[in-house]
């Protein structure tokens, strides 16, 4: 009787530490910065490894003590296990990884930055210049450029790679339009060769941010691991706990299989 309860407290210590290293592992996935996100990557596998402790201690107990079913369904819960391990291993890498938070933080903050010179640059040189199709052509560079950053905007959060590359291909087109607007106004010779080198500058330095943005939107971690934890993580953990809870009543059921 006294090793029953023995495995019955085992048993419940580590479905309390699986269930707090699901809360950490959710942490981790809506975490909103590097460190917050790796913190509670961390207490997740801090708890994985004290379940793995009392997991070896149950196994220890049982395999001297247990009756057969005892250890059918053990080994059945070691196996849910092991999967519910592989499906966190690789949970926990996307969600630290944060590629779509820092995406965003790139857009919103060097790419704003960088848009605005261009944008401001642009509007100087309308300012100085009086051919209207001059103008008209500079007014369309910076409402390509504008359209072209609001697309990437929405790339971040997707998760579909088919939209994702159509918003590319706009994206493409857009800048191009840009590209073509420049070199208009390069070849009017009106505008301010001070201030269309400068726009230049902003725009190459945009395009060389959204190479960027556009690779770290690609790998898609947060929103890979939002869907991961979503499905993949919590099947695999209702396994485990109905597989714990099969073990906790065969242990129960008491050394001569009766209640």
């Amino acid at each position: 009787m006294v090793r029953q309860i023995h495995k019955v407290r085992l048993i419940d210590a580590i479905r309390q530490k699986l269930l707090e290293s699901t809360e950490a592992e959710k942490s981790a996935v809506l975490a909103t910065t590097d460190d917050e996100s790796k913190a509670a990557a961390l207490e997740a596998k801090k708890y994985e490894v004290e379940v793995n402790k009392v997991r070896g201690e149950l196994r220890q107990l049982i395999d001297a003590h247990g009756r057969p079913e005892e250890i059918e369904k053990l080994d059945a819960f070691d196996a849910a296990w092991a999967e519910l391990e592989r499906v966190d291993a690789r949970l926990l890498e996307l969600a630290v990884a944060n590629t779509n938070l820092k995406a965003a933080r790139l857009l919103s903050r060097d790419g704003a930055a960088v848009l605005d010179r261009f944008t401001d640059r642009v509007a100087e040189m309308q300012r100085t210049v009086t051919d209207p199709e001059l103008l008209r052509t500079l007014s369309r560079a910076s409402v390509a450029a504008l359209r072209s950053q609001a697309l990437l905007f929405a790339h971040i959060p997707s998760a579909d790679d088919a939209e994702m590359t159509r918003l590319e291909q706009q994206m493409k087109e857009l800048d191009a339009e840009v590209e073509r607007c420049l070199s208009s106004a390069r070849e009017n010779g009106q505008p301010s060769q001070k201030l269309l080198a400068s726009a230049l500058g902003a725009w190459q330095e945009n395009q060389r941010l959204t190479v960027e943005i556009l690779r770290l939107s690609r790998l898609n971690s947060n929103v890979i691991s939002f869907d991961v934890s979503v499905h993949e993580k919590r099947q695999a953990t209702k396994q485990c706990l109905a597989a714990l809870s099969a073990l906790a009543a065969a242990v129960d059921l008491g050394p001569y299989g009766t209640r």
